[in-house]
């Protein structure tokens, strides 16, 4: 009699196992992560947009996974690729992101990235796939004068936040998002310095145009333009020449 119990317990024990592992196998899935790059950005300009040159292969793109209570990364797509085959993940909601860059950096040629989509992971070995588009987060700023604005402030500098504009720099200056302030300094043809400062809104994915003129309609008068639209009016007692 003993003996006839102590099967039938071997025999529930091994049931409860094999049902257990089964469960396992049923309740997990995969992930597949099919990315792009997209080098458009929004512009001010009259053609509408604005494309970069230089912009992070995919496979350079750094992964992070969130779900399951658990947070994971690889530096690369390509290293994610190779960890993640035969990988299973259990099946719930997780959040795929990818990036490229510093986020919060600023400066010449310092673009971010990134994109991020949210997917459930099935059961019975079956795959998710996590389609994301990776663009750019901060936004590019170019500052410009005119001929005009020139010609009567021969000696003239700019700054975009605490950077030095460079006009003969062919990197790009990314910014964050928010406001920044643009300041000129300029000394005209007569010696007379003046100061001309004022604050924008930045957009991400964008690329903004503030750009400097002298108008002479009427009173002499220091325009300055952002994304086409004035946001700056300084009226002074401009000495001006003619031939300048």
């Amino acid at each position: 009699m003993k003996k006839i119990l102590f099967a039938i317990a071997l025999a529930v024990v091994a049931t409860a196992c094999h049902t257990n592992e089964g469960d396992k196998r049923v309740e997990v899935g995969s992930i597949a992560i099919n990315a792009a790059t997209r080098n458009e950005v929004a512009n001010t300009s009259e053609e509408g947009r604005f494309y970069l040159t230089d912009v992070p292969a995919v496979e350079d793109l750094s992964v992070e996974i969130v779900g399951n209570g658990e947070v994971q990364s690889w530096a690369t797509l390509a290293e994610f690729n190779v960890a993640n085959e035969g990988k299973r993940y259990i099946s719930a909601p997780y959040t795929i992101t990818l990036s490229h860059g510093e986020m919060g950096a600023e400066g010449w040629s310092k673009p971010y990235f990134k994109g991020s989509t949210t997917v459930e992971v099935p059961m019975y070995g079956l795959t998710a796939e996590a389609n994301i588009e990776v663009v750019l987060q901060n936004a590019i700023v170019a500052v410009e004068a005119t001929d005009e604005f020139k010609g009567y402030f021969p000696q003239h500098s700019f700054k975009v936040k605490s950077f030095d504009w460079e006009a003969e720099k062919s990197e790009l200056l990314f910014l964050n998002a928010g406001e920044a302030t643009i300041t000129c300094e300029a000394t005209s043809q007569t010696s007379k310095a003046s100061t001309f400062e004022m604050t924008v809104t930045l957009k991400p994915t964008t690329r903004h145009t503030v750009l400097f003129d002298l108008s002479t309609a009427g009173n002499a008068k220091v325009n300055v333009t952002f994304d086409g639209e004035i946001v700056e009016v300084v009226e002074e007692e401009f000495e001006l020449n003619e031939n300048a």
